[in-house]
């Protein structure tokens, strides 16, 4: 028996106050981590500010949790209409977020606003689960009552859970830890034994996969093929279509306007869809390729992130600017981030860790110009989305014949042994000047080793915490506080 985390988001249905006192709960937190955030400046632009006259000058930002003075009955009275552990949790995600920081694994927290912060962090003293599974938000005074959602499967009660709105829709999410029945190995363990086997035993055991952006977002070295359905391809065109036509009316609405709140609510839920079917395809796709019985699948080692940058503007020799292409690359950038290729990947991941499957990345060069069947290659083998071969004559689907060449080269990197290698220990680095600071890489199994890095040394600041009290800005959230009477 192993024990392993998971984390799950259901689908929530609020009733309208319940969703408005959310809402209310959502921006005081918010504003408690933006306090936060402008308090660790201050501290700092006054660190800079006595250096300049003092060199020896130690001034040191306090890293707390403290929240009381940023409460003012004149300025914020509407933060004593939420509880006390709403308030909390908001310095917890900046604390959390400063030791990211700190560690080198993330920047400076920096300013929130509804677009990237709209959910609230819940501990146990504000829910609970009931014996028949139902939720209850809230206690005493700030009791919201019970908080519908469906669970598409089994979980374990947790200590923490979020609450966010996204297009319209709202979520319960959290994460927990349950036991499984396998022994889950290391990669290198499981590559060690598959090196083993002989090329006989071997086969049927591994999986290249190919993606791509024109007919068919992934293709499998097994013959398969998974995109997007005809259906969903035709809802997005109609939802983008009906965006551009809400942004046009949005243009034109007043600031501040009850028509442009609805505006702006029609729109995110426009636009939020191509988000959720993309993240449905990526899990179903993910689950199909851990669960096919393959003991190695194979992706190409792309730069997504560099695939999709924009071109560098170009001029001539008396200043002008020439076309760069920006307009033709802006199209292929939004092919490639709406084919899901990265989610698809990692979320093989983890799904592949748990049932010992090992997966591993190799070069992307010439796997679409390489001949799988007798090694030649050239570009004039890639014919659009047929592949033949000009030496041997094999003809064959571009993407198949490709997926095929990404399941050779990572038998091969299985027989040369490095995913066998067992992973080297992490080096512990203090952390020195921002500048120097680089971020950790994700883990990739049998391919790369994150880098941990410890947090640096602040120590708090005592009596100076105080005589630095800041005044919050009393900017009321949008949402009602109370919830209608009779409730």
């Amino acid at each position: 028996m192993t024990t392993i985390q998971s984390g799950v988001r259901f689908v929530a249905h609020p009733e309208p106050w319940q969703a408005a006192m959310l809402t209310h709960w959502i921006g005081c937190q918010r504003h408690i981590y933006n306090q936060k955030v402008e308090e660790d400046r201050l501290f700092a632009s006054q660190r800079r500010l006595a250096l300049r006259h003092d060199p020896q000058a130690q001034i040191n930002t306090p890293i707390d949790r403290l929240y009381a003075q940023f409460k003012d009955g004149v300025l914020t009275p509407w933060l004593s209409e939420v509880p006390s552990q709403v308030l909390r949790e908001g310095t917890y995600r900046w604390h959390t977020a400063k030791q990211r920081q700190l560690k080198g694994l993330a920047r400076m927290p920096r300013r929130r606003h509804r677009r990237n912060f709209n959910s609230v962090l819940l501990t146990s003293d504000l829910f609970e689960f009931t014996a028949d599974g139902r939720l209850c938000i809230g206690a005493g005074k700030f009791f919201v009552g019970e908080l519908k959602f469906k669970a598409h499967r089994e979980f374990v009660h947790p200590k923490m859970l979020s609450i966010s709105s996204t297009g319209g829709r709202w979520y319960v999410s959290f994460s927990f830890e349950h036991e499984v029945k396998d022994i889950l190995r290391a990669p290198h363990e499981l590559a060690y034994e598959l090196q083993g086997l002989s090329d006989e035993d071997l086969q049927g055991k591994t999986i290249g996969v190919d993606r791509n952006v024109k007919d068919n977002c992934l293709a499998t070295s097994c013959g398969t093929f998974h995109a997007l359905e005809r259906v969903n391809l035709e809802r997005i065109q109609r939802k983008e279509l009906g965006a551009k036509r809400h942004q046009r009316r949005l243009a034109r609405a007043r600031k501040g306007s009850a028509n442009r709140r609805k505006l702006i609510q029609k729109l995110a839920r426009k636009k939020a869809y191509k988000a959720q079917v993309l993240q449905d395809f990526a899990h179903k796709t993910s689950h199909v390729l851990a669960e096919s019985g393959a003991r190695l699948i194979t992706f190409e080692d792309l730069k997504i992130q560099n695939m999709v940058r924009r071109p560098r503007a170009r001029q001539d020799a008396k200043g002008l600017w020439l076309k760069n292409g920006a307009a033709a690359k802006a199209g292929l950038n939004k092919a490639i981030l709406s084919s899901a290729w990265g989610r698809v990947a990692s979320f093989t991941e983890y799904k592949a860790a748990r049932r010992n499957v090992i997966v591993a990345y190799v070069p992307p060069h010439h796997t679409s110009q390489q001949c799988s069947s007798c090694g030649h290659t050239a570009p004039g083998n890639r014919q659009g989305a047929l592949f033949h071969c000009q030496r041997c004559g094999h003809t064959e689907h571009a993407d198949s014949n490709a997926s095929k060449n990404i399941d050779a080269r990572g038998i091969a990197l299985l027989r040369s042994g490095v995913l066998s290698r067992e992973p080297k220990a992490s080096r512990r680095v203090a952390v020195k000047r921002r500048t120097e600071i680089k971020s950790a890489g994700s883990v990739r199994p049998g391919v790369s080793v994150e880098r941990q890095q410890d947090a640096a040394s602040c120590p708090r600041a005592g009596s100076a915490h105080g005589a630095m009290k800041q005044k919050a800005q009393a900017v009321r959230p949008d949402a009602p506080t109370t919830a209608p009477k009779g409730v």
